[in-house]
Protein backbone atom coordinates (compact mmCIF):
# COMPACT_ATOMS: atom_id res chain seq x y z
CA UNK A 1 0.00 0.00 0.00
CA UNK A 2 1.55 3.30 -0.71
CA UNK A 3 1.83 6.38 1.87
CA UNK A 4 -0.99 8.70 0.34
CA UNK A 5 -2.88 9.64 3.17
CA UNK A 6 0.11 10.75 5.14
CA UNK A 7 1.27 13.52 3.67
CA UNK A 8 0.61 17.03 5.84
CA UNK A 9 -0.22 20.57 4.66
CA UNK A 10 1.94 23.14 6.41
CA UNK A 11 -0.47 24.61 8.79
CA UNK A 12 -1.01 28.13 8.76
CA UNK A 13 -1.11 31.00 11.69
CA UNK A 14 -3.74 31.80 13.11
CA UNK A 15 -4.63 35.33 13.12
CA UNK A 16 -6.25 36.94 16.15
CA UNK A 17 -7.27 40.92 16.80
CA UNK A 18 -9.58 42.89 19.52
CA UNK A 19 -12.53 43.51 17.66
CA UNK A 20 -15.65 45.38 18.94
CA UNK A 21 -18.72 43.16 18.85
CA UNK A 22 -22.24 43.21 20.60
CA UNK A 23 -22.80 40.84 22.90
CA UNK A 24 -26.45 39.02 24.04
CA UNK A 25 -27.15 39.90 28.21
CA UNK A 26 -29.23 36.97 28.18
CA UNK A 27 -27.66 34.53 26.65
CA UNK A 28 -24.10 33.66 24.65
CA UNK A 29 -24.95 34.62 21.57
CA UNK A 30 -22.68 37.15 19.65
CA UNK A 31 -21.60 39.36 16.73
CA UNK A 32 -19.00 41.55 15.25
CA UNK A 33 -19.35 45.38 14.66
CA UNK A 34 -19.45 45.47 10.77
CA UNK A 35 -22.38 42.67 10.85
CA UNK A 36 -24.48 44.87 13.05
CA UNK A 37 -26.83 47.84 10.80
CA UNK A 38 -28.73 49.36 13.96
CA UNK A 39 -28.29 51.47 16.72
CA UNK A 40 -29.89 49.42 19.19
CA UNK A 41 -29.50 45.46 17.84
CA UNK A 42 -31.81 43.11 19.57
CA UNK A 43 -30.43 39.08 19.77
CA UNK A 44 -31.37 37.13 17.03
CA UNK A 45 -31.51 34.34 19.22
CA UNK A 46 -33.74 35.16 22.31
CA UNK A 47 -34.64 38.70 21.32
CA UNK A 48 -33.03 40.33 24.51
CA UNK A 49 -30.54 43.74 24.74
CA UNK A 50 -26.91 43.41 23.34
CA UNK A 51 -24.39 45.74 24.39
CA UNK A 52 -21.20 47.09 23.23
CA UNK A 53 -17.81 45.14 24.03
CA UNK A 54 -14.33 44.37 22.62
CA UNK A 55 -13.67 40.31 21.85
CA UNK A 56 -10.28 38.96 21.37
CA UNK A 57 -10.83 36.30 18.20
CA UNK A 58 -9.61 34.77 15.37
CA UNK A 59 -10.02 36.95 11.65
CA UNK A 60 -8.38 34.67 9.38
Amino acid sequence: MGNFGNRRKPVAEQVFADRMIWQCTACNCWSREEFIYVDEPTCPVCQSKMVHEQKHIRIE
